[in-house]
């Protein structure tokens, strides 16, 4: 056994080198990249990108997409998608902060409720596609309509003022030099890489999302597994409604529109690092720094924001192809 595991140890290390290349940007190409954009931005803008406080800018911007970013993920894992995220956040926002600024509950109160009704939403579109069978993307585009009215309706379309100083305070301050945000991100990716990689619950997540077939066949409850995984989104969406408040201390019906792209490209571009075609918390953080540091960087270099659009779209076209392609090697 251990003179045939070394044999094939050494059959790998004599493979062409170019198929070896290959091979490891198949597995590392998002984190390949984001270290090349690192080393390009850092050239360009020496004194400014590589400093203290642009690399907590850059950490900052991107905590609330990546709180998002983990739930969409866990959808992901099922081959499912939620696409009422950015609208889920947004109808949050609007109803806590009208509950906070309007009607006085405490803010500790108000986020409580607000994971609530992020993870009633969420539950919801799980009913939709596990128990009545809704195509996912049909169903989720089909609330991401509903939740956006719901944010409109609930204050006429006006925006929410005057947040309580104590809820502001999660999206403003810091402990010494880590933002409160930055801490909450690294507590839900902590969380998420627990529960994906080291519980039996992601294990049948991502079995499920392998073969639904095979799975039930097996005896796991593939239907209550895909609801699990919108509520979870669901409350990701809300928590990252909730932090995106805090640090505009105001909300209003659409603040949380560019969310779920940047989520769906974010776990895209995980997907074609660590794990071949296949969405993983490590490589979704990788994917969301990726999209945070070439933003900041373009920022920094003065490239309109109408150009910024079209670089972005072309990174999630490419992320997109690139994980399909991985997939159906892996396949």
């Amino acid at each position: 056994m251990k003179s045939s595991a070394l044999d094939a140890e050494s059959m790998k290390n004599r493979a062409p080198l170019g198929d070896r290349i290959r091979l490891f940007l198949r597995r590392f190409a998002t984190l390949v990249g984001l270290i090349l954009l690192i080393i390009m931005f850092a050239v360009l803008k020496p004194s400014i990108f590589i400093s203290v406080q642009n690399i907590r800018n850059i950490l900052v911007a991107v905590a609330v997409g990546g709180v998002v970013a983990c739930g969409q993920m866990v959808v992901f894992s099922l081959n499912d998608f939620d696409m009422s995220m950015g609208s889920n956040a947004s109808m949050t926002a609007i109803i806590i902060g009208v509950m906070m600024t309007k009607h006085s509950i405490p803010w500790p109160v108000g986020i409580l409720m607000g994971l609530v009704i992020g993870g009633l939403a969420g539950a919801f579109n799980g009913a939709m596609v596990s128990y009545v069978n809704l195509n996912p993307f049909i169903a989720t585009m089909g609330t991401l309509t509903a939740y956006q009215g719901v944010a409109y309706v609930f204050n006429n379309g006006a925006t929410v003022f005057d947040t309580p100083k104590g809820f502001n305070a999660i999206g403003q301050d810091s402990i010494g030099p880590v933002p409160y945000l930055v801490i909450i991100l690294v507590v839900v990716c902590i969380i998420a890489y627990f529960v994906m990689e080291r519980t039996t619950l992601g294990r049948r997540w991502y079995a499920a999302g392998g073969n639904y077939d095979a799975s039930y066949l097996a005896g796991i409850r593939v239907r209550r597994l895909r609801f699990l995984a919108f509520v979870v989104s669901g409350v990701a969406s809300a928590l990252g409604g909730l932090m995106l408040m805090s640090r505009l201390g105001a909300a209003e019906p659409t603040m949380g529109s560019a969310l779920t792209l940047n989520a769906v490209a974010a776990v895209f571009l995980g997907m074609t690092a660590f794990k071949e075609g296949v969405p993983n918390p490590a490589g979704t953080v990788v994917g969301v720094l990726f999209l945070g540091v070439l933003l900041n960087g373009l920022n920094l270099n003065h490239v309109s924001s109408y150009l910024q659009q079209v670089v972005t779209g072309m990174v999630i076209v490419g992320s997109v192809a690139l994980a399909g392609l991985m997939k159906k090697q892996r396949g």
